[in-house]
C-alpha cells in the first residue's frame, strides 16, 4: 500500500503541474486531465464531451436520478445488459466486486465498472454533483487509467445555508475605563543601556546554521527534482509493447505486468496463445528491510538537520539534545528491522507460486543457497519433482542467470546495459527509465530478449526467435524469479 499511496501522490502532483481543466456545460463540476485532451460538441443531455486520439469521455445528465439508490439501480441494470450481451466484465482483482464505489472530496458518491468487447475497453460510471445525477462513459482507456481519471472529477462546492446571523451585542456591564498613565521613561547612562542590551541578547536563543546544511539540502532537492521529472515523463509519455511479427503458432511474445494493491507481489502473464498465469510471492522480509531503510534515511537526515542548528539557550539545547537522542534510537530500530529482514529471508525464504488461469499450481519455486554469494532456485511441479534449476551469483554488477533442466544448461540470461545497472545502484530506476532488460541465449543457437517497458508500473515482454528450442514454461519460471526476487526499486538499493 505504501507504493500505491506514493504513486498516487506523485501522479496528482504531476497532473497538477501539466493538466488541463474542463468545466461542464451546466457548471456543476469540472475535470482535470493530462495534455492533448480536447473538448468536443455536446447535444441533448450531454454536459461535457472530451477526446484524445481514439479515447473518449462522454458525460451526460441523468433526469430524475439525484440520489445514490437511483445510481446503484441504474448501474445494476446496465451490468445485467452487459452480461446478457456476453461482454467481459472486469472485476476487482482481489475483492471480486463488479461495481466499484468511492466518493469525491465534497462527499458526493460515484460508482463505476469496466467491461470489454475484446478489442475496446469501456468504463461506465454514475456520480452526483451539485445535487444532480450524471453518467460518464470512458471509451478506449485501460481500467487503471479510467479509475484515475474518475478521481479527478471535482464537483461544485456545496453552499452552506441557514447560518446563524451574527449580531453585535452590548456589554452586560458598563465600566468606565480610565486611560493609562504614561510614565516618563527613566534616563540611563549610555554605558548601562548597552550593557543591558548585551545581557538581553545572551538570554535569547541564537541559531547558527552549519554551512554543510545548505549543500545537503541542495543535493536532496536536485535528486527529488530529477526523479520527479523522470516520473512525470514516464507517466505521461510511457512507452508501449514492442511489436514484432508474431508467429500464430508460437507462444511468444509472453507479456507480464505487475498487479498493485496487495501486501504480496502479484504478476499476471499471458502468452500469444491466450494462456494466462498468475505469479505470487510474499514479501514480509522485504517490508522489514525497506521500512528499516526508510527509517534510517529519514532519521539520519533529521539528525543532520538538527545538529546543523546550534543554540545558546539552555532550555532549547535540552530539547535539541533529546531530539538528537531519539534520532539515534530510531536509527538503531531501523538497523534492527533490516537485520531481522535478512535473517528471516535466510532462514525462511518465501516461495514463488505460478498458477494457471484455472487456479492450478503450475510451479512452486523455492530458493536454495549455493555458496556464500550464490543462489539456486528449484522449480518444482505440483508433485514436488524438480523440473528446472535457476542459478545466479551476487558478485557481478550485471545480473546474470543460468537456467538448467534435467539434461543440462538450456539458457543463459544476462542484463543488457552496464550503464543502467550502475546508474540504478545510485539513483533507483527513476520512475521506470532505468529498469532492467535482459538478453537470452538458449539451446540450438536460439536468441531472445526480456524487455522491460518504460513505464511507472512494472511491465515486461519476452520474445524468442526459436520457440521450439526449449519449453516456454522454463523461461516463464525464470522471469517469475527475476522480477520477483531481483525487481528494480524506485529508490537506490544495493543488492
Amino acid at each position: 500500500m505504501r507504493k500505491i499511496g506514493f504513486t498516487i501522490f506523485l501522479c496528482l502532483f504531476s497532473l497538477s503541474c501539466f493538466a488541463a481543466s474542463f468545466n461542464s456545460k451546466d457548471g456543476s463540476f469540472s475535470i482535470s486531465l493530462p495534455p492533448k485532451w480536447q473538448r468536443t460538441a455536446t447535444s441533448n443531455n450531454e454536459v461535457l464531451n472530451l477526446k484524445k486520439g481514439t479515447s473518449k469521455i462522454n458525460i451526460s445528465k441523468l433526469s430524475k436520478c439525484n440520489d445514490l439508490q437511483c445510481l446503484e439501480s441504474t448501474a445494476n441494470a446496465k451490468i445485467k445488459q452487459i452480461k446478457n450481451k456476453k461482454l467481459k466484465l472486469v472485476k476487482n482483482t482481489y475483492s471480486g466486486e463488479e461495481i466499484k464505489r468511492s466518493e469525491f472530496s465534497t462527499l458526493d458518491p460515484y460508482i463505476y465498472f469496466s467491461y470489454s468487447n475484446g478489442s475496446t475497453n469501456y468504463t461506465e460510471g454514475y456520480f452526483l454533483a451539485d445535487s444532480n445525477g450524471y453518467k460518464i462513459e470512458i471509451i478506449n482507456l485501460s481500467p487503471t487509467d479510467a479509475d484515475l481519471y474518475l478521481s479527478f472529477i471535482a464537483p461544485k462546492p456545496k453552499e452552506i445555508k441557514n447560518l446563524p446571523l451574527i449580531t453585535e451585542e452590548e456589554p452586560l456591564v458598563e465600566e468606565n475605563i480610565a486611560a493609562p498613565v504614561v510614565e516618563k521613561p527613566e534616563w540611563k547612562p549610555l554605558s548601562q543601556t548597552l550593557l543591558e542590551n548585551e545581557v538581553h541578547q545572551e538570554n535569547n536563543t541564537i541559531f547558527i546554521v552549519s554551512p554543510k546544511f545548505s549543500t545537503v539540502v541542495l543535493a536532496v532537492f536536485i535528486y527529488l527534482a530529477v526523479a520527479m521529472g523522470f516520473f512525470v515523463c514516464n507517466f505521461v509519455f510511457s512507452s508501449s509493447l514492442h511489436e514484432y511479427p508474431a508467429n500464430p503458432i508460437s507462444v511468444y511474445p509472453i507479456i507480464g505486468t505487475r498487479l498493485y494493491g496487495a501486501p504480496d507481489l502479484f504478476f499476471r502473464l499471458y502468452d500469444n496463445q491466450g494462456k494466462n498465469f498468475i505469479v505470487t510471492s510474499q514479501r514480509w522480509c522485504s517490508f522489514l528491510k525497506e521500512y528499516g531503510f526508510y527509517g534510517i534515511v529519514l532519521f539520519t537526515l533529521l539528525h543532520f538537520i538538527l545538529s546543523s542548528v546550534n543554540t545558546q539557550n539552555l532550555s532549547s539545547s535540552l530539547w535539541l539534545n533529546t531530539a538528537l537522542s531519539l534520532c539515534y534510537l530510531f536509527v538503531l530500530f531501523g538497523l534492527i528491522f533490516i537485520l531481522a529482514g535478512y535473517i528471516l529471508d535466510i532462514l525462511f525464504p518465501t516461495p514463488i507460486f505460478i498458477y494457471t488461469d484455472k487456479g492450478k499450481i503450475l510451479f512452486k519455486i523455492v530458493r536454495r543457497h549455493k555458496g556464500l554469494l550464490g543462489y539456486s532456485y528449484l522449480v518444482l511441479t505440483d508433485s514436488y519433482n524438480i523440473e528446472y534449476r535457476l542459478e545466479t551469483k551476487k558478485i557481478f554488477l550485471l545480473r546474470k542467470w543460468t537456467l538448467f533442466d534435467k539434461e543440462g544448461q538450456i539458457a543463459f540470461i544476462r542484463e543488457k546495459s552496464f550503464i543502467k545497472a550502475l546508474a540504478r545502484k545510485l539513483l533507483g530506476h527513476l520512475g521506470g527509465s532505468l529498469r532492467t532488460s535482459y538478453w537470452v541465449k538458449g539451446k540450438n543457437e536460439s536468441k531472445g530478449q526480456i524487455n522491460s517497458i518504460r513505464k511507472v508500473t512494472t511491465d515486461f515482454q519476452i520474445d524468442m526467435d526459436k520457440p521450439q528450442a526449449f519449453p516456454s514454461e522454463a523461461i516463464l519460471a525464470a522471469a517469475a524469479v527475476i522480477f520477483t526476487k531481483n525487481r528494480d526499486k524506485f529508490y537506490p538499493w544495493f543488492d
